[in-house]
């Protein structure tokens, strides 16, 4: 028996195989000094680890000197007092030694159920809901979600389309009591690192078939359209995968403020197809048009002015052309210029000395205005370029030349043009398509809220006839109290219509819509990190001051819209913020309150505390009973 401390500390940091667990807690059942000496061994665990000295107690546990009945300590004198501390207290007012076993907790990663109810029969309560699979179906919750079935949505283990109708249910998580009932872990684990779930929606969906689980076919997923309060945008989707027990990121969701929902109805201008869209200004897609690559790559490229030959009758001068100012004309050598309205023209001109000459294109192809300025004069003459004898024929050879490439080049022109026409053309298609996909989803959703709003118009407006069908069944039973009880129920009547009236108006208010592929619990979510949270080595007692021990203790921020749980004697709180905690056992729900947790006087370096917890007038027998306790602690 000198190896029970190793054969422990396997267990407790469940580092055995499954058949050397099986044995163990086989012997550990009837071995009532082995399950004293597990006891014992898990505490002092639990001091250690919280003292940050878990490493030396290690060391003790390889060296085998924790033996059954006598202890000898040959490691630091810290360890000696915090177990001995710890011992004695434990020891103090101990009124369950002679407990089972089964009330030990080997460690956080123990063979609990990953999904752990605290309350056994009683959780979030599910509806149901029955629809052709083929034809598929639009679900309105109670709470004001939507959940949409396409057609042919759902397929069976073969991968088959199933046919026929299906079962669905479906519930919701709306706030801490109900992560707490369902037993659904509520952490988020990324890189080593652990974060707190924020939830801004909950769901647990599941279909099948003559009893029977479904599946869900990928080309034809289910829509949930989650109704909820919380408008960040900094919520992801998660869905919980009960086999690596861990939360799988998803995507994002897409966040509809229901409030500021118009459907748009068509238009003559935004039925336009994308060949020729003609949209109003408020609808007009802003398409950014790209120059033309011709106007890039053949800016350079002139069309060649084919050489005139020069008239014997006609007078015709020489001028200087810039390089380059006319590149129709730069290729010909000994270009003149002949006056093609002599009538204007005085040959005198030609002697006469001018300061600026300068020459004009005009609107007609090969023909320009040539201007002459001095002091005291200024003439111009419409011209062309003609050219005489060699010089006509040499630039005759280099136009057709130049005509050639021209044409080429300008074919080549069209083409590409062509490309750069088809190219936007195309993307003008693709944003009309997108806009017209964001119109028409915009218009689905809305159409879903609408009838959501009259659904649930509906709903309230039959509890409420409901509720006046009973009160007049008790006028009758109890006719000498009718007056008081009509006036009474029907004021309640007009409280109770006002508070489903700011239920529909709050529920309403965001829906959180996206797609699944899987069948299982779904969740909107903000993981963050607790930075400011404390680690604390905790016990619980109750109001006389007797020992508790909790299989888990569950903690809640003030403010906070998630819940984390953690092992009965290791927990972390936020200290000068408003925390509360709460426990099961033996139905009874326990729990020390926000105002029990800031007059506690827990700081950031506090280390241990011992609760003393609240306990609950009755054992909790149902979900609303369950509620109803819960708000009576969350004013």
């Amino acid at each position: 028996m000198d190896n029970n401390s190793i054969q422990i500390n396997n267990y407790l940091q469940n580092e055995m195989s499954e058949e050397e667990r099986v044995a163990f807690e086989k012997r550990l059942s009837t071995d009532t000094a082995l399950q004293k000496e597990s006891k014992i061994q898990q505490q002092i665990i639990a001091a250690v680890t919280n003292a940050g000295l878990k490493a030396e107690f290690a060391k003790v546990i390889r060296r085998k000197r924790v033996i059954r009945t006598t202890f000898i300590w040959g490691i630091a004198a810290s360890i000696i007092v915090i177990t001995i501390l710890f011992f004695t207290f434990y020891n103090t007012n101990d009124t369950s030694k002679n407990e089972s076993i089964a009330k030990i907790q080997p460690s956080v990663n123990s063979a609990r159920p990953f999904i752990d109810p605290p309350l056994p029969n009683i959780n979030v309560p599910t509806s149901e809901y029955s629809f052709d699979a083929e034809k598929g179906d639009i679900i309105y919750h109670s709470t004001g979600s939507v959940i949409y079935f396409p057609p042919s949505a759902l397929l069976d283990a073969a991968g088959n389309i199933i046919k026929g109708m299906v079962k669905v249910t479906y519930r919701e998580f709306a706030d801490p009591v109900d992560f707490f009932v369902s037993g659904i872990y509520m952490q988020y684990d990324s890189a080593g690192i652990k974060y707190n779930f924020e939830s801004s929606g909950m769901c647990e969906i599941n279909a099948y078939q003559d009893n029977k689980a479904v599946f869900v076919n990928p080309k034809a997923k289910p829509q949930i359209n989650l109704s909820g309060t919380n408008k960040s945008p900094l919520h992801n989707v998660y869905f919980l995968d009960t086999i690596t027990r861990s939360w799988k990121f998803t995507g994002k969701d897409i966040i509809t403020e229901v409030k500021n929902t118009i459907v748009k109805k068509p238009t003559a201008e935004n039925k336009s197809s994308s060949e020729n869209v003609d949209q109003s200004a408020a609808t007009k897609i802003p398409i950014s048009i790209p120059k033309s690559l011709a106007e890039n790559d053949y800016a350079a490229v002139v069309k060649p002015l084919k050489p005139a030959k020069a008239s014997d009758d006609r007078q015709a001068f020489s001028i200087a052309i810039d390089p380059g100012s006319f590149e129709e004309l730069y290729a010909y050598d000994n270009v003149k210029f002949e006056v093609l309205d002599e009538s204007t023209y005085k040959r005198s001109d030609a002697d006469e000395h001018w300061d600026n000459v300068k020459l004009d294109r005009t609107s007609k192809e090969g023909i320009y205005n040539i201007t002459f300025t001095n002091s005291n004069r200024k003439v111009t003459y419409k011209v062309r370029p003609v050219l005489e004898g060699a010089d006509y024929d040499a630039a005759l050879k280099i136009f057709n030349e130049k005509q050639k490439a021209y044409e080429q080049t300008l074919k080549n022109r069209l083409v590409k043009d062509q490309a750069v026409t088809d190219s936007i053309n195309l993307i003008n298609k693709q944003l009309q398509d997108k806009y017209n996909a964001a119109n028409d989803w915009n218009n689905k959703i809305n159409a879903l809220i609408i009838e959501r709003n009259k659904k649930m118009k509906e709903f309230w407006k039959r509890k409420m006839e409901e509720e006046e069908k009973r009160v007049k069944a008790e006028e009758k039973e109890r006719q000498e109290l009718a007056k008081k009880m009509i006036e009474e129920s029907y004021l309640q009547i007009e409280n109770n219509q006002a508070k489903y009236s700011m239920d529909m108006r709050l529920s309403a208010e965001v829906m959180r819509t996206f797609a699944i592929n899987n069948f299982g619990i779904w969740n909107c979510d903000h993981p963050q990190y607790p930075d400011k949270e404390t680690p604390i080595f905790a016990s619980f007692t109750d109001s006389l001051n007797t020992r508790i021990i909790f299989s888990s203790i569950a903690v809640v921020y003030k403010g906070f819209n998630g819940l984390t749980k953690f092992p009965a004697q290791q927990i972390r709180v936020m200290p000068g913020q408003q925390n509360m905690i709460w426990s099961i056992k033996d139905s009874s729900l326990y729990y020390f309150t926000y105002q029990d947790f800031m007059e506690s006087g827990i700081a950031m370096d506090t280390r241990s505390f011992t609760f003393k917890m609240r306990k609950s007038k009755k054992p909790i027998a149902s979900y609303d009973e369950m509620r109803q306790a819960m708000k009576k602690l969350s004013p």
